[in-house]
């Protein structure tokens, strides 16, 4: 193989990493709360964020739900809550993702509630997000996970929210 072959190969693998780690990156934060930004993908399955919810739990920790539709609000208090909360995403009447997120904005744990892994698959001590906010007035957050950052889970995520907690017990 001559030099210039290899420089063009070398360019257009450099230029696929570029498009795929642009595509892989969350967007913005949203201005309003309770909106939820974009992907969770599994296998050849993927859907897309809109709705945010967060439930301030105990020693400073976040549980942050991200769903495609809408959660009841009667329903929201159990959705957030940690440990036997997520009833409708494991249901399968919404899909989406939960992450509980301590103060810093690490990430204690990830799972996603879409396809065949609703539920199924967790990782835990997963990272710190690119971007995370708290207070009584709101929680942000940014952040996403290739395939490759999900232990061969095969699935990925790239999100961003902005959500009003819920106290929860």
């Amino acid at each position: 193989m001559t030099r210039p072959m290899s420089a063009a190969i070398l360019a257009l693998a450099a230029l696929v990493l570029t498009s795929s780690a642009v595509s892989a990156q969350a967007p913005p934060v949203p201005a309003l709360p309770g909106i939820a930004a974009g992907t969770v993908t599994v296998g050849s399955t993927t859907i897309t964020l809109a709705h945010a919810y967060v439930g301030a739990l105990a020693d400073g920790l976040y549980e942050v739900v991200l769903t495609d539709a809408p959660v009841p609000p009667a329903d929201i208090a159990v959705e957030v809550k940690s440990g036997g909360g997520q009833r409708l995403l494991r249901s399968g009447k919404v899909n989406g993702i939960s992450m509980l997120v301590d103060g810093q904005g690490f990430l204690r744990n990830i799972i996603p509630f879409v396809g065949e892994l609703r539920g199924g698959s967790m990782l835990s001590s997963a990272g710190t997000l690119t971007a995370f906010a708290a207070s009584a007035a709101g929680v942000t957050g940014r952040g996403n996970m290739t395939a490759a950052q999900t232990m061969g889970q095969g699935w990925s995520v790239a999100a961003s929210w902005n959500a009003v907690p819920v106290a929860v017990k």
